[in-house]
């Protein structure tokens, strides 16, 4: 089973900064890549979100994805916002809706349970002075949070075949 995952940031505008959306993909319950996708770059919104759907294609049996909620202890500092990322968010599954690639969303913060510390532990990741490696490449804080997305899916989701129909579930534990 391949499965992409996607740490998303919708931001383009100036206003919002810079997005910066990290990727991951997992093979048979390995990783074997990992990127990012850069606003910065990109002359129009569409193209920088069509870049980033341009990493969802027919070989991706699974595409995870964090989710986005607005907190009400976060709403002040999003007031005025353009709200890119949930947007974004929208754009991404209806992707895999039209491509029939079912899409799991995760909360922010289940991605928490696999810290820098525990990855390097496990082996994933690697330091080098100030700098984390995985698969002998730098990464950033987008791509490491793709690749905790992918472990924690592997590690506490659960995908059922029912009826042809793919449902969905995460375990609690």
């Amino acid at each position: 089973m391949k499965i992409l995952t996607l740490d998303p940031s919708g931001n383009f505008s100036k206003k919002e900064g810079d997005g910066t959306t990290g990727w991951a993909i997992f093979e048979d319950g390995q990783l074997k890549d990992f990127g990012d996708v850069e606003a910065v770059g990109h002359d129009r919104i569409e193209k920088y979100w069509e870049a980033i759907s341009d990493l969802i294609d027919l070989s991706v049996n699974l595409v995870v994805c964090e989710s986005y909620r607005l907190f009400a202890g976060k709403a002040k500092a999003q007031s005025n916002s353009l709200m890119e990322t949930p947007q974004l968010i929208g754009y991404i599954r209806m992707h895999c809706y039209k491509w029939e690639i079912p899409i799991v969303f995760q909360d922010p913060k289940d991605k928490l349970r696999v810290t820098d510390p525990i990855l390097v532990r496990q082996g994933f990741f690697e330091v080098k002075g100030r700098k984390h490696y995985c698969l002998g490449k730098p990464t950033n804080l987008h791509m490491r949070d793709a690749i905790r997305h992918g472990i924690y899916f592997i590690k506490y989701g659960k995908v059922n075949d029912l009826c042809g129909v793919h449902v969905v579930t995460l375990s609690s534990d």
